[in-house]
């Protein structure tokens, strides 16, 4: 059985098929993105390479469709990262979504966003955010500068937090 990419708050709407042309510009700045996350997976605490490359692609993507729509890409932060990768991990354990309840567990923010999902692949979490108004509205939000990507896979599920921010 097909899991579907299921999102907090819950809404149905149907994905959209529309394709960005592809510019050079895009291509650097998604190429960049995987560069950055992969330094910042580079230390202690990284986790196995299969989830790395996983964040790697969702922050690509992120990026490229930021890009796409005229914004700045968004800058991979190790302490984002290990908060998300510890809040899905949470998730998949316990085996259902929440949103983190208080946002003072993440430091030193002035706007924080947080989009929380699972599905079966990094593309089609991705299409499902940017089907649904507030998780795209997070990730086209032109004041955050930040991002952390956390990617848990359980049995056939990939569960994924990804958490936005602005700085102080």
């Amino acid at each position: 059985m097909a899991l579907r990419p299921s999102l907090a708050p819950a809404s149905r709407l149907s994905l959209e098929s529309r394709r960005s042309p592809r510019s050079p510009r895009a291509l650097l700045v998604v190429v960049l993105g995987a560069v950055l996350v992969a330094s910042v997976l580079t230390g202690p605490a990284a986790a196995s390479a299969a989830t790395s490359t996983r964040e790697a692609r969702m922050v690509a993507a992120i990026n490229h469709t930021r890009v796409a729509h005229g914004l700045a890409p968004l800058r991979p932060v190790a302490s984002l990262m290990r908060y998300a990768r510890s809040h899905t991990r949470a998730m998949a354990a316990r085996g259902y979504l929440y949103h983190t309840s208080n946002f003072s567990v993440i430091c030193c923010w002035s706007v924080v966003a947080e989009n929380i999902g699972y599905g079966q692949t990094v593309a089609g979490l991705h299409r499902a955010f940017m089907a649904s108004p507030p998780h795209r509205a997070n990730l086209l939000n032109g004041r955050l500068r930040q991002v952390g990507i956390g990617i848990v896979v359980r049995g056939d599920a990939i569960w994924v937090t990804e958490v936005f921010r602005r700085p102080r």
